[in-house]
């Protein structure tokens, strides 16, 4: 959740339409997600690491976490968490202070719990917390290596942690889903990456194993339905997951097509339209965010397409929003991905600059040999300025992606292309290239 922070992206004008800036929080989103547990009078809430974003936000945190944890004790509801390695200082200090919240496997141990419900067992949860910010081993190594006695009880065995999952070494407690689906469990709930990962699947032996994901997109990389998951327990132990998107903001990436256009006046009128219509599909589905931001990709063959590219650099459409149906939509941002009216076929044909780079522009929409050869390169000849020291803040980023992988390196390698190879052109017409 990363209580104590606040969404990043939402631009000022989103304010000014009505929208409290305090409603988008992560803060808020657990609140709706106490109101659902309490109607949905769940026996239990885990919080799989990251409750708070660090040490120095735990003070901000506090008030709206007392606050929720409250409301669950009261409802008959018990609290169990485990710490991840942004709150490894900051959860186990406000568990004290807090009366109620459980804290598994505090320091780095592995520890269980059982869940009641009508004096009877329900499921068990086995939890390990970070005992410090950066762990190199896996964790599981020692649960694996310790061979926990089964269950008093027949009930489900649930994971509860807060680790990187597949990665091939790393500092956040790395762990492999072999060594998951060794454990024999019937579930395993993971934090750490925002990205919900975690299925529900019935032909998978191990059961539901996943990240959960964040509770509300902290800023416009996280895309997607974000939000609570109802893990219930049915007949025989047998274990079933419902994803429940109610944070109250939401980011989505959408492609817009300018296909035919031959006026950039028309652009702003389309963009504003499939905003609408996409906030409405949103809705429809029974949960609408508060405010909904959109990096759009603009798309497609245009006449008009340096004019738009001109209008998007100049921020002509910076504030570009509505209300629909009290969900404010605006654009977090627009990215130009349009081709100009150009049959790189044809062009490919000469034996000039712009022949040459037509010919690699087609070689990238093919996955040959020639195409691999260009994104070799092009990582190489990029890989020395990306290894930079003053970079390396950017890996530690939550958010962090690989700018190095073949589809990264295609789109950079494929919008500069055609950049320049509309200029050449240009410059071609005008007499300036020769």
């Amino acid at each position: 959740m990363h209580l104590g922070t606040l969404c990043s992206g939402v631009p000022d004008f989103v304010l000014a339409m009505g929208i409290d800036s305090v409603d988008l929080t992560p803060a808020n989103a657990l609140r709706l997600s106490v109101d659902l547990a309490v109607k949905e009078q769940v026996s239990a809430v885990l919080f799989a690491g990251d409750v708070v974003e660090s040490s120095n936000s735990r003070f901000e945190a506090l008030p709206p976490l007392e606050e929720c944890v409250r409301r669950l004790l009261n409802a008959g509801i018990e609290v169990i968490a485990v710490a991840g390695n942004h709150d490894v200082e900051a959860l186990p200090r406000l568990v004290k202070i807090l009366e109620g919240i459980v804290l598994l496997g505090a320091g780095g141990n592995w520890e269980s719990r059982t869940i009641w419900k009508d004096e009877k067992p329900l499921a068990e949860v086995i939890g390990w917390s970070f005992g410090e910010r950066h762990v190199r081993q896996s964790p599981v190594a020692s649960l694996l290596a310790d061979s926990l006695a089964p269950p008093a009880a027949s009930i489900p065995r649930i994971g509860l942690l807060h680790a990187d999952l597949n990665a091939s070494g790393g500092t956040y407690a790395p762990v492999r889903q072999v060594e998951l689906d060794n454990c024999g469990f019937d579930a395993w709930l993971l934090g750490h990456i925002h990205k919900p990962s975690i299925q529900d699947l019935s032909e998978r032996a191990g059961g539901p194993s996943g990240y959960l994901g964040s509770i509300v997109g902290l800023d416009s990389s996280e895309t997607g339905p974000r939000g609570p998951w109802i893990l219930r327990v049915g007949a025989e132990g047998k274990l079933s997951l419902e994803h429940v998107p109610l944070a109250p903001l939401r980011w989505e990436r959408i492609s817009i097509s300018v296909e035919g256009l031959e006026h950039a006046d028309d652009v702003e009128d389309g963009i504003l339209s499939e905003a609408t219509r996409y906030v409405r599909e949103i809705q429809q589905d029974g949960y609408a965010p508060k405010a909904v931001g959109l990096i759009a990709h603009l798309v497609g063959a245009s006449a008009c397409h340096e004019e738009i590219r001109k209008r998007i650099e100049a921020k002509k459409w910076s504030e570009l929003g509505r209300v629909v149906n009290g969900t404010a939509v605006f654009f977090s941002k627009i990215i130009p991905e349009m081709n100009p009216l150009l049959d790189l076929a044809e062009i490919a044909r000469g034996d000039d600059p712009p022949a040459l780079i037509a010919r690699r522009l087609l070689a990238l929409e093919k996955d040959d040999d020639h195409a691999k050869d260009l994104l070799e390169k092009t990582r190489a000849a990029l890989a020395g300025i990306a290894h930079e020291e003053r970079w390396s803040p950017v890996n530690d980023h939550r958010n962090a992606t690989d700018p190095f992988s073949d589809a990264a390196l295609r789109d950079t390698l494929r919008r500069s292309g055609m950049a320049a190879l509309s200029k050449m052109l240009s410059q071609a017409e005008s007499g300036a290239l020769s």
